[in-house]
C-alpha cells in the first residue's frame, strides 16, 4: 500500500499547486503604489510634509455665557456674548452657527432621517419636541454698545446664518449677542444618538448633563470653507478654539461643575467643602469634598436662594457642565510634567459607590490624566471631571459623562476613553463630523497602550471588544475614512472605533516598529495641538516623520477597504535537485498589500525564515522565493506567527 499512495499523494500536491497557479488575482501594483501622490498637493497653508504651513489660519470665536436652570421646566436661559475674529484672508459677508439642540424639533432631519434614533421611540411612539427657542440676536457695537442693531439671521434646522450688513473683514473681529432658551430632553432619549444633553433621575435628586447647550460658531477653515454639516447624531463636532467665561445660576442646594476652573469656591462651597477643596488639591489619595452621608444633610449647601457659579477655561473648543443635589463630590491631586498639577474631580450618586464601580473613579482618572500627558502631551485643563450619568460616555474638554451603572472592565474602559479624548479631538481639533476615525480610532488607540500601565495589567479595556480581523475587513464594511452619518451605529463601532485601532496597531508593531512610530505619532499631536488637521496631514506628517511613503497602507487600510490574501501557487526545485534550493512561487491574489513572512522546514527539521517588506509587491502580483535549502523541503507557511490579516489563510500551508 505504500508503494501506492506515494504517487497519489505527490499527484495531489501537484494538482492542487497547479489549481491555485491558475487563480486569478485581483491585485494591481499600480493602485497601491502610485507615481503621483494620492494627497492634495502642499501649499502655504498645509505643507506637503504634513505640518501647518508658514501662512495657516484658523478663526477664533470667544464666549461670555450667562444661563440658569429652571428645574421645574428642565430649561436652560442663557444669554451669550461670541466675539469672533476672522482671521481668513477673506471678509466674510454672514456667518454660521451650529444648533444642535434644534435636533430636537418635529421632523428634524435627525428625527426624519432616523440615523441613530433608538428602538424605543420607535416601539412607543414617545415624542419629545425640543429645540432652540432665539429670542434675540444683535451685533454689539464695541465703541457704544447703546448703537447695537439687531441682527438678521435665517434658522434651517440645526444651523443658523446671520447676515451681516457689512463685512467682517480679514484681520478684524465683532461681538454677536444671542438670548435663548430650550427644553433638556427627558431621559429616555439616552440611547438616542443625538442626544448629548440628559438627565439621571436618582433617589436623591436628578442629575443634568448639559452639553450643546448654547450656539456655537462653525468653523470656516481653507479646506471646506464654513463647515456646516447638519447635526444627524452620529457626526459628532468640529468647533473653533478661544476663551471661555460661564456664568451657572441654580438654586443653592445644587452642586455644580463644569469645563475649566472654578473661580469662585468661596461663594459656591461651604466652610468646610472649602478647606477640603484645598487638602484635595495637593493630595495623592481621594478627598471627599461632599461625602456620601452628607449627600442628604442641608447643612452641606449655603443657606441662600441660589448660587452662581462661575467658570473659565481657556484655549477651548467647547465647555460642558453638570448640576445635582445628589452628587457625592471627590477631589484627587493630577501631577503633570514640569512640575504642573491638575485636580481630578468624581462626581456620582450614592447609589453608583461600588467598589468595582464609581469608589475607584479618582484612581482612575489620576491614572489616565497622569499616563497620557506623560506619553503624548500635558493636560492643558486645571480640572479633569468624571460624572455618573446616563449619557455611556461622551467627552468635553476637561469634563466627562460616563454611565453611572458600569462595572468593573466596562467602567475602567469607558472612563479612560472619555477622558483620553482630551487629545483627540480637544487638543487636536480634527473634524468629528467627517473624520471620526481621527477622534474615536485614535482614541481607543492610545487607550489601549496604557492596559498594560495600569495595575499590572488589570483590564483589557477596549481591547476586550476586539473582533476576529477578518471582520474588519467584510465585504459590507464601508471605508474608515467615510462620513460616520453615512453608516449606522454598529458599523461606527466596528470601522471608527475597532477597525483603526487594529491598522494603527499593526503598523506601529509589525510595519514601522514601536519607537519610530510613537515619535512620529508625538510630533503629529504637537503639530497640530489647537489647530484643524485633515486625513491627509495625518498621513503626510506620518510619512515624513517615519521617512517612508506609506501611500499603499493609507490607501487600503483607511481610504479603501481591501482585503490580502497571499497564496503558496508553486514549488520548484532549481534543476529538479533539492540539494540546489528552490523557487516557492507567492502570490497576491487580493487588492490589497502587506509584507511577506514565510517559514520553510526541510525533511531533516531545519527552520528558515524569510521577512519581506511590502516592496516585493511593488510591481507584480507574484513573488518568487529563491531558497537557500539544500534538502527536500517538509513544509512552507506563509505568516507562521498569524501577524498580518489575511483572509484565507488555507492557501499560506504547503506540506509535503
Amino acid at each position: 500500500m505504500k508503494n501506492l499512495l506515494l504517487p497519489i499523494v505527490v499527484f495531489v500536491c501537484i494538482f492542487s499547486l497547479k489549481s491555485q497557479n491558475q487563480t486569478l488575482s485581483r491585485y494591481i501594483p499600480g493602485t497601491l503604489f502610485p507615481a503621483t501622490p494620492i494627497s492634495p498637493a502642499g501649499n502655504s497653508y498645509r505643507s506637503a510634509s504634513g505640518v501647518p504651513g508658514e501662512a495657516y489660519w484658523q478663526n477664533r470665536a470667544d464666549y461670555q455665557i450667562d444661563a440658569s436652570l429652571d428645574d421645574n421646566q428642565n430649561k436652560i436661559t442663557g444669554m451669550e456674548t461670541i466675539t469672533y475674529t476672522n482671521n481668513s484672508p477673506h471678509p466674510l459677508s454672514y456667518l454660521w452657527l451650529q444648533l444642535d439642540q434644534n435636533a430636537f424639533k418635529e421632523h428634524s432631519k435627525a428625527l426624519d432621517s432616523q440615523h441613530t434614533i433608538d428602538s424605543f421611540i420607535i416601539k412607543t411612539g414617545h415624542k419629545f419636541t425640543g429645540g432652540y427657542e432665539i429670542q434675540h440676536v444683535e451685533v454689539i457695537n464695541e465703541k457704544n454698545e447703546g448703537k447695537n442693531t439687531l441682527a438678521s439671521y435665517v434658522i434651517n434646522d440645526t444651523q443658523m446664518q446671520i447676515l451681516l450688513s457689512e463685512p467682517l473683514q480679514s484681520g478684524s473681529r465683532l461681538s454677536i449677542r444671542i438670548n435663548y432658551s430650550y427644553r433638556i430632553p427627558e431621559h429616555f432619549y439616552s440611547n438616542f444618538g443625538v442626544n448629548r444633553t440628559d438627565i439621571l433621575n436618582t433617589k436623591n435628586g436628578a442629575i443634568y448633563s448639559i452639553a450643546q447647550w448654547y450656539p456655537r460658531l462653525c468653523v470656516l477653515d481653507d479646506v471646506e470653507g464654513w463647515n456646516n454639516l447638519y447635526y444627524l447624531g452620529n457626526g459628532e463636532f468640529y468647533l473653533e478654539y478661544g476663551n471661555f467665561r460661564v456664568n451657572l445660576t441654580l438654586p443653592s442646594a445644587y452642586i455644580v461643575q463644569a469645563s475649566g476652573e472654578l473661580l469662585n469656591p468661596e461663594e459656591v462651597l461651604t466652610s468646610k467643602q472649602m478647606k477640603r477643596w484645598e487638602e484635595a488639591k495637593n493630595s495623592e489619595r481621594k478627598i471627599f469634598i461632599r461625602t456620601p452621608e452628607e449627600v442628604t444633610d442641608i447643612a452641606s449647601r449655603p443657606s441662600k436662594p441660589t448660587c452662581t457659579w462661575k467658570f473659565k477655561i481657556d484655549n477651548s473648543r467647547d465647555f460642558a457642565w453638570t448640576a445635582s443635589k445628589s452628587f457625592v463630590w471627590e477631589g484627587i491631586k493630577i501631577n503633570l510634567p514640569e512640575d504642573k498639577k491638575a485636580l481630578g474631580i468624581s462626581l456620582y450618586p450614592i447609589e453608583s459607590m461600588k467598589p468595582d464601580s464609581w469608589e475607584r473613579s479618582s484612581e482612575y482618572v489620576k491614572f489616565s490624566i497622569e499616563y497620557f500627558s506623560k506619553k503624548w502631551f500635558t493636560y492643558p485643563y486645571p480640572c479633569a471631571v468624571n460624572v455618573a450619568s446616563n449619557l455611556d460616555g461622551m467627552e468635553y474638554p476637561g469634563i466627562v459623562f460616563c454611565s453611572a451603572k458600569d462595572i468593573g472592565n466596562d467602567f475602567w474602559m469607558v472612563v479612560k476613553h472619555e477622558l483620553s479624548h482630551t487629545w483627540f479631538p480637544m487638543v487636536v481639533g480634527s473634524n468629528e463630523r467627517k473624520y471620526a476615525w481621527m477622534d474615536e480610532g485614535f482614541n481607543t488607540f492610545i487607550d489601549n497602550l496604557a492596559e498594560a500601565d495600569f495595575n499590572n495589567g488589570e483590564f483589557k479595556g477596549y481591547l476586550a471588544r476586539d473582533l476576529p480581523f477578518e471582520q474588519y475587513f467584510a465585504d459590507t464594511l464601508v471605508p474608515v475614512n467615510s462620513r460616520p452619518d453615512a453608516m449606522g451605529n454598529k458599523m461606527v463601532f466596528v470601522t471608527q472605533y475597532l477597525k483603526t485601532t487594529y491598522v494603527l496597531r499593526l503598523l506601529r508593531s509589525n510595519i514601522t516598529c514601536k519607537e519610530r512610530f510613537d515619535a512620529a505619532f508625538k510630533r503629529y499631536i504637537h503639530d497640530w495641538a489647537y489647530k484643524h488637521p485633515t486625513p491627509w496631514d495625518f498621513f503626510n506628517s506620518m510619512n515624513n516623520s517615519l521617512g517612508e511613503d506609506l501611500t499603499w497602507y493609507w490607501k487600503e487600510m483607511f481610504i479603501e477597504n481591501y482585503k490580502t490574501d497571499q497564496a503558496i501557487t508553486s514549488l520548484d526545485y532549481i534543476n529538479n535537485n533539492p540539494a540546489l534550493g528552490a523557487n516557492i512561487t507567492i502570490q497576491n491574489l487580493e487588492k490589497g498589500a502587506l509584507p511577506l513572512n514565510v517559514e520553510i522546514v526541510t525533511s531533516g527539521g531545519h527552520k528558515v525564515v524569510y521577512n519581506f517588506p511590502v516592496e516585493v509587491w511593488e510591481y507584480s502580483d507574484k513573488y518568487v522565493l529563491k531558497t537557500e535549502t539544500n534538502e527536500p523541503i517538509q513544509s512552507i507557511v506563509i505568516d507562521p506567527n498569524k501577524i498580518f490579516p489575511d483572509i484565507n489563510r488555507s492557501n499560506n500551508y504547503w506540506r509535503k
